[in-house]
């Protein structure tokens, strides 16, 4: 059960990461454009992101997994 929770929150993290890194992207592309600047981009970082954004993710879903993965459905509730 907890390794549910946990995948369920680095999957969470890693989506934002994805999504936060393509809108950087986006952001720097418009914004050279507009200046009509030459955008200077390190892939490394972009690829980086989601991988950061899923180790987060893990590492803030872990203790609520613990804990709920030892709880029964029923208090859960409660």
């Amino acid at each position: 059960m907890a390794a549910q929770f946990l995948l369920e929150s680095t999957l969470t993290g890693l989506t934002g990461g994805v999504i936060g890194a393509s809108l950087g992207i986006l952001a720097i592309v418009a914004v050279s454009a507009a200046k009509q600047w030459t955008p200077v981009l390190d892939l490394r970082l972009a690829l980086i992101a989601p991988l950061a954004g899923a180790l987060v993710g893990l590492l803030a879903g872990l203790y609520p997994a613990l804990r709920a993965a030892r709880m029964e459905p029923v208090d859960a509730l409660r």
